[in-house]
């Protein structure tokens, strides 16, 4: 379809076009008027114990420790471990995952470092769940080892690195726009076709659904008596 042609089918359906269009100035305005989201994020680092027969004891325990960030990452996004942090005071959305050396679309685990965002509207909040979530795993990890019988000088510390605090998230909702935007050109294109293929037309009043015009009642013919006499 060319450029003019695109134009004659939304002027014909202009009525739907500016619904849409009305639409997606309200939804913009929500957008522009509501509150911040505000993140906060760190870094837990896992620090292997000191080995006196390999100098560099990541090439010794390396493993075992991605293992464990791992599997302390997948505890802590359980629906157990969430109602713990909630019963503790966390009352905003979190996440904890292993940190993505690579990208989302060839992950690459090679560091056992933990991130942990919490995201919210209220800025206290994200920090009061943040601490609670830190401290939960802290506090977990060492009663883990204390409880496989790990002796002091081999157990395994985590080191809280890059906190944040709570910053405001200033593309979220630019994002947002430009999301809304392409979807409301989409849907714009979209209603205007569907129109010109499913054409609907208004009734007018009192038209029946055959078409037509009404039918109308004749009044009664009044019978005329015939005269069969002869003329005088």
């Amino acid at each position: 379809m060319s450029l003019s042609g695109a134009f004659a089918m939304l002027r014909r359906h202009f009525v739907a076009v500016l619904v849409i269009l009305v639409i997606a100035a309200g939804v913009e305005y929500s957008f522009k008027h509501s509150a911040p989201v505000y993140a906060e994020t760190g870094t837990m680092v896992f620090i292997p114990p000191t080995s006196g027969a390999h100098p560099n004891a990541y090439a010794a325990v390396g493993g075992s420790l991605l293992e464990a960030a791992g599997y302390l990452a997948a505890k802590a996004m359980s629906p157990q471990e969430q109602q713990l942090v909630q019963a503790q005071g966390g009352t905003t959305q979190y996440d904890v995952e292993l940190l993505n050396s690579y990208n989302l679309e060839y992950p690459n685990f090679s560091n056992a470092y933990l991130v942990v965002t919490t995201t919210s509207a209220d800025p206290v909040a994200v920090h009061h769940t943040y601490a609670v979530v830190t401290q939960l795993l802290n506090k977990q990890f060492r009663q883990q080892q204390a409880a496989s019988y790990v002796t002091q000088n081999n157990r395994i510390l985590i080191v809280m690195a890059g906190d944040t605090g709570p910053l405001a998230q200033q593309g979220s909702s630019k994002r947002a726009l430009i999301g809304l935007a392409i979807l409301t050109i989409v849907a714009v294109f979209a209603a205007a076709a569907f129109l010109d293929k499913h054409p609907v037309r208004l009734r007018r009043a009192g038209a029946r659904p055959g078409g037509g015009r009404p039918a109308t009642t004749a009044p009664p013919r009044r019978a005329v008596p015939r005269l069969t006499g002869r003329p005088g």
